[in-house]
């Protein structure tokens, strides 16, 4: 079966997945949504000009707001952030590179692409 065939249906059987520890638990991540990204982005905001996922992530410095991201990945809410906040920094940093890293980079430069397209077809007046 070549990758591409591979990665939809794994898709479909929900077999695309990655655990990762924080804390001494085990969290499974499934493939990001966009609602779960947008939840994630409003605490991963706080950046400059790091050229990684995990540049970027590790810029953030703060923990609490790592937790707040890594639990919006998890579930889509904030639930998880108590028992998240109890997580080492370098932690939710490597739990959240992971979490993005089941995006694939064409699918998220396509993504991108589409989001700036949006923006400006809101923004221009006709």
């Amino acid at each position: 079966m070549n990758k591409g065939a591979q990665i939809v249906s794994a898709s479909i059987i929900g077999a695309d997945f990655v655990n990762v520890m924080v804390n001494g638990r085990c969290y499974t991540v499934f493939p990001p949504t966009v609602h779960k990204l947008a939840g994630a982005g409003m605490f991963l905001s706080d950046f400059g000009d790091e050229q990684t996922v995990r540049d970027v992530i590790s810029s953030i410095n703060d923990s609490e707001k790592l937790a707040h991201a890594f639990s919006w990945l998890v579930q889509g809410n904030d639930g998880l952030f108590d028992e998240l906040s109890h997580g080492t920094f370098d932690e939710l940093v490597d739990a959240i590179d992971t979490a993005y890293s089941l995006i694939s980079v064409e699918n998220f430069t396509r993504l991108s692409t589409l989001v700036k397209n949006v923006a400006s077809l809101i923004a221009k007046q006709r």
